[in-house]
């Protein structure tokens, strides 16, 4: 593996590095954490400033280990999600709602669906009110009123969820599925008063989608140049692209209470330790599975 370095002539100045075929572009600061972490490799071409190109290692200091070595890629965000082995926490999400919705219908004798669903969520919603049994906000979470609402809350679940696992670890996945949505379910509740209650996994949706958003917000700072970029350019835009003019639609307590919880989490929740494998700050708290 061979890697050659240019500098950019553009401001600020950028370094290249070519590595089997493809280009990456690091600031100095990235070029310097690269070196520091071992990423170049001693036979790496550099362009220094007389046009000359010499090998790192008559430009860089070895480590202290007395080798530069390449560190081994972390598991990418694929892996993460859709392991080999086993069900990642977005995955189990995904499916757990997938056979509350199978065994319901069944259950429920198919065309009767929506009628059995609402006469169990008004009885629910009496029972909250005249006896305090708030444990029946639990199966909403997981319950939809449709194979559409189902559908596109499972895509959503999956980008959400995915970013949360990715992130902060499979634990805090779950954690915040259940918290946020029960948070959507209690707003939703409290701010309608008449039954039904609500249902869907909207309000756990949206609180996985703030609960990223803070956290990314928060750790901005930490992230090298090109993952501030993509924040700032591609992931929040699209947060408010995507998920903002849906947060009215529907049960919109239930959207904004999961949204608030998950805001507030994002800014608590440690980062899984891949996270500061690809960041330059270290944090000593970070999550592990």
């Amino acid at each position: 593996m061979v890697a050659l370095v240019t500098v950019s002539p553009y401001t600020p100045p950028m370094i290249g590095v070519r590595i089997d075929g493809d280009e990456i572009w690091l600031e100095p600061e990235e070029w310097e954490r690269w070196v520091q972490d071992g990423r170049i490799p001693p036979q790496a071409m550099v362009l220094v400033g007389d046009g000359e190109w010499v090998e790192a290692r008559t430009l860089i200091t070895e480590p202290t280990s007395g080798r530069m070595t390449t560190a081994p890629p972390g598991p990418g965000i694929r892996d993460i999600l859709f392991p080999r082995r086993g069900l990642s926490a977005t995955e189990a999400l995904i499916l757990a709602n997938l056979v509350v919705a199978l065994v319901l219908f069944f259950v429920l004798s198919g065309e009767l669906y929506l009628t059995r669903v609402r006469a169990w969520t008004d009885g629910w919603w009496h029972a909250v009110r005249d006896d305090h049994a708030y444990w029946w906000w639990v199966p909403t979470i997981f319950m939809h009123a449709g194979p559409g609402h189902l559908f596109g809350n499972m895509i959503s679940l999956l980008a959400t969820a995915g970013a949360v696992e990715f992130l902060m670890g499979r634990r805090w996945s779950y954690t915040v599925y259940v918290l946020t949505g029960l948070a959507g379910m209690a707003l939703s509740y409290f701010g309608h008063d008449r039954p039904p209650l609500s249902i869907g996994a909207s309000g756990a949706v949206f609180g996985l989608a703030g609960c990223t958003l803070a956290f990314v917000i928060r750790r901005y700072r930490s992230f090298t140049y090109r993952q501030r970029w993509k924040a700032r350019r591609v992931y929040v835009p699209l947060f408010v692209l995507l998920f903002l003019p849906s947060l009215l639609h529907a049960d919109y307590l239930g959207h904004t209470g999961g949204l608030v919880t998950g805001l507030l989490l994002g800014t608590l929740i440690p980062p899984h330790r891949r996270i500061l494998e690809l960041t330059s700050a270290p944090d000593p708290i970070a999550e592990t599975d």
